[in-house]
């Protein structure tokens, strides 16, 4: 969604030879240890000149992005911070991490691989950040955080902010990272108001009383003194009163409107009806107003004095003192009437939006309540708004025109469902749903050629939903599965190339909203829910195959090793078509786990390296890497371990530690076998808090496990024990079984915890059947070192059936249903099998089925 009509955000503001020189103020003072620098002051403190005139004269790179509410937008922000990086001369592989960040990994590696990037340059580098109070999103503070934690000692970073800066900030100033500016010292001092009048005029007969009363209904504010110098004599009758001040904003709003009116009416004009557009360009304020004049009148308002920055480049290019431009609106909403507000507002979104700035031109239709228009571009760019990932502002923009109770189109209300969806806000996206359907009913959408697309989409969507909540709400299931049709997409679509992302570098495809989050799908109905979705004809969307990929993992994680093992390389085979790592890296993985479960060790570090070598992504290598690490962790090679974990550093920024869940907890594996608890701890503690928030169930349950282990080592067994049956408990509701059967150090505490409960039996534990935990015991199951294959019976059709019913894990009333028999007939046949199969029990029946197969 970036494009080159934005670049102006990137410009640095030029300072001229009329502002002051700070003296007491030096921002470039080498001090070693100074990572960030804070000017912090209201509106009209001079930040922005300040840190424009320090930097103007230093061979360092200067990075300069100015902020605005737009770039609330994680995606949207990093991508202008790295062109901005760019543009300063800092030789960064730009090309690289813009590819990077728009297939929108974990937030944490846009940082890393930039730091990387950054950590490979000689050259100082200062990145700007005007505006900062412009961003409220905590995802990208969180960003920052993490990029100056680790910053390279070459690159420095300014942060210029109205109100506090919401950043770790206190820990850096016990680290002495911090030097911040705030309003005390960038007040003028008497010298430097006097300097201020000897700069705008070379023969300044004023008093020194004259500039003492000047300081003093100003308080040293730099805007207030500019006001002034504007409009003020010294035999004006307001010097008089003693406790007069220019920071009431009655005097404030006086002086700047009496600085307006000293203009000529054809000079205020044109300042009102610019003043929408955030920057100002003579070729814009001609479109705007229609004229051919505006260089010449841009450049009058710069020599008088008036409130507007020039912006460093080619092309002459100004913007308005933020001040200055809501004390213009203002008075464009006193002066003019709403049509006429209207017809400026749609001329300045039609400028930005011819030069392909749309994204402006979408703002400032919004904020000119001109619906339609926004609704319009939001519709005709809807493929480059998906492809971008900067759904922030999407999401935004449908919420403010939703609130002012417009009716979007219907396609942007169905990428909006999606986007609802991708996010795992299942209730809010299903209310989308249920409204374009009732939309139908009124309208008949689906079926007009020119929302074939839309249609296609919304049937997407409700698969995407049905795959994902059928584990949850079963009322839902109906609802949603009794609305899909099975069509393609048109060959002349616009989408038609466009993929749904499932997977964004997540080492395990339960961790993702498709998994459900690891909350593990019922093992009796996901054949069922497969069989539908691989029905589906939307080929790049590849649900259908991720379908199967879950479904591999949910057998494993229920212990079932060899139907797990099959869906895996149905998938697989898939994979080998289709370059996708989201969908393989996992798989490969899983492989990993099974050979690892048999004790095939050089197997499962076989199929890993083999992984490797496809793998380009590097984060996708850190992944691969950190489970050879858990697989030679799992072999008792810990040596062997921390030599894999020890070559990520040179794959990612060597300050930073990765913030996959994925790769602490093998740290923390590492650091329990090496008998450190207090570092897996530490790990540990990390993980959970960020499994809580993100309702990760699988690693909710496992950090619990590990949790459990260190408490028993650090000899808190009573604690050991509660905590292991908080994960049974989790577990048993879900399903899980492997988590446990992994984990060969768990074995004492469930053995404690087993004989615990047959000695006495405690009401809290009845949430956990004793022969679930007993289950799990490893001393118990025996995998057979050679598998006897025993030969096939004769078998009727029916008993066919009955058998891969039985196989698939369903119960004699499910397997009735599927075959529509009743049950006690069910039973009748299932003893005849038993007899022609010569076993005696369920299980045993299955196990010759799986030899067959």
């Amino acid at each position: 969604m970036i494009n080159n009509g934005s670049d102006e955000k990137i410009k640095m503001p030029i300072a001229d030879n009329e502002i002051i020189d700070r003296r007491h103020i030096d921002l470039l003072e080498n001090k070693k240890l100074t990572r960030l620098t804070i000017v912090r002051a209201p509106l009209g403190y001079g930040k922005s000149m300040l840190v424009s005139k320090s930097i103007a004269y230093t061979r360092d790179h200067a990075a300069w992005l100015t902020l605005d509410e737009m770039d609330n937008d994680p995606i949207r922000f990093w991508i202008y911070v790295i062109m901005s990086i760019e543009k300063s001369g800092t030789k960064i592989n730009a090309e690289k991490l813009l590819s990077f960040v728009k297939t929108t990994p974990p937030y944490s590696m846009i940082i890393d691989m930039l730091l990387d990037e950054l950590s490979n340059q000689s050259g100082r580098t200062i990145l700007i950040l005007d505006d900062y109070h412009k961003v409220a999103n905590q995802a990208v503070h969180k960003m920052m955080n993490r990029f100056i934690d680790n910053l390279p000692h070459h690159v420095k970073v300014f942060i210029i902010s109205r109100s506090e800066v919401p950043l770790i900030i206190s820990k850096w100033r016990m680290k002495g990272w911090v030097y911040e500016v705030g309003i005390e010292q960038l007040k003028f001092q008497l010298d430097e108001v006097r300097e201020f009048y000897d700069k705008r005029s070379l023969k300044s007969s004023h008093t020194i009383f004259y500039y003492q009363q000047v300081l003093r209904i100003t308080e040293g504010w730099p805007l207030g003194i500019q006001l002034i110098n504007l409009t003020e004599s010294e035999e004006d009758p307001q010097w008089k009163a003693k406790d007069s001040s220019i920071l009431s904003p009655i005097v404030t709003n006086y002086l700047l409107f009496k600085a307006l009116f000293s203009l000529t009416p054809s000079m205020q004009d044109f300042l009102i009806r610019t003043s929408v557009l955030k920057y100002i360009t003579p070729e814009s304020c001609n479109q705007v107003l229609n004229r051919k004049d505006s260089e010449e009148v841009l450049r009058e308002i710069e020599k008088r004095g008036l409130f507007i920055n020039r912006l460093k480049g080619n092309q002459l290019t100004y913007r308005y003192h933020n001040f200055f431009s809501i004390a213009l609106q203002n008075e464009m909403h006193q002066r003019f009437s709403k049509d006429c507000i209207t017809e400026i507002y749609g001329k300045a979104a039609h400028v930005e939006y011819e030069q392909g700035d749309y994204e402006t031109g979408i703002e400032l239709a919004i904020e000119g309540k001109l619906f339609d228009v926004a609704d319009r571009w939001i519709e005709e760019n809807l493929v480059n708004i998906f492809s971008s990932n900067q759904t922030e502002l999407f999401m935004r923009w449908v919420i403010v025109l939703r609130k002012n109770s417009f009716e979007l189109h219907v396609e942007t209300l169905v990428v909006y469902a999606i986007n609802l969806a991708i996010q795992y806000k299942m209730d809010k996206a299903e209310s989308i749903i249920r409204e374009l359907e009732r939309r139908h009913e009124k309208t008949s959408w689906k079926e007009k050629d020119s929302f074939e697309d839309a249609s296609l989409m919304f049937d997407s969507v409700k698969k995407f939903m049905l795959f994902t909540l059928h584990g949850v709400k079963k009322e839902k299931n109906s609802y949603l599965q009794g609305r899909i049709h099975d069509c393609s997409m048109p060959a002349d679509s616009r989408w038609r190339n466009v993929s749904m992302i499932y997977n964004h570098f997540e080492p395990q495809l339960l961790r993702t909203s498709l998994g459900n989050r690891g909350k593990l799908n019922s093992i009796k109905r996901l054949p069922t829910f497969n069989n539908i979705l691989r029905s589906n004809m939307f080929l790049a969307h590849n649900l259908a195959e991720y379908s199967q990929g879950i479904q591999a993992e949910v057998f494993y994680e229920m212990d079932l090793l060899f139907e797990s093992e099959q869906y895996m390389k149905k998938t697989m085979d898939y994979t080998d078509r289709h370059s996708d790592p989201g969908l393989s890296v996992p798989m490969y993985i899983l492989q990993a786990k099974i050979y690892l479960a048999d004790e095939q060790f050089v197997k499962a570090q076989g199929i890993l390296n083999y992984a490797m070598e496809s793998m380009v992504n590097t984060n996708w290598q850190c992944i691969l890497i950190t489970m050879k690490a858990l697989g030679y962790i799992r072999e008792g090679s810990f040596d062997r371990a921390e030599f894999e974990l020890n070559k990520l550093s040179n794959l990612i920024h060597q300050q930073a530690e990765p913030c996959l869940e994925f790769w602490m907890l093998v740290k923390a594996r590492l650091h329990m076998m090496k008998g450190n608890t207090r570092k897996a701890l530490y790990y540990i503690d990390r993980v959970t808090q960020e499994a809580k928030e993100e309702f990760q169930m699988t690693t909710i349950i496992e950090v619990k496990i590990l949790r459990s282990i260190c408490m028993w080592r650090n000899n808190k067994k009573k604690l050991a024990i509660d905590i292991l049956h908080d994960a049974l408990e989790l577990a048993v509701r879900l399903g899980y079984k492997r988590l446990f059967l992994d984990e060969k150090a768990l074995h004492p505490v469930l053995m404690s915890y087993i004989k615990s409960r047959m000695n006495f039996e405690q009401p809290q534990w009845k949430t956990v059947p004793l022969v679930f935990a007993q289950s799990l015991r490893t001393d118990q199951i025996i995998r057979p070192v050679a598998i006897h294959h025993h030969s096939k019976p004769n078998l009727t059709s029916r008993e066919e059936e009955l058998i891969k019913a039985l196989a698939a894990g369903l119960s004699n009333r499910e397997i009735a249903e599927q075959l529509f028999l009743s049950e006690g007939t069910v039973r009748v046949y299932l003893s005849k099998v038993y007899k022609k199969l010569n076993v005696s029990s369920r299980t045993q029946a299955i196990l010759q089925a799986k030899d067959w197969q």
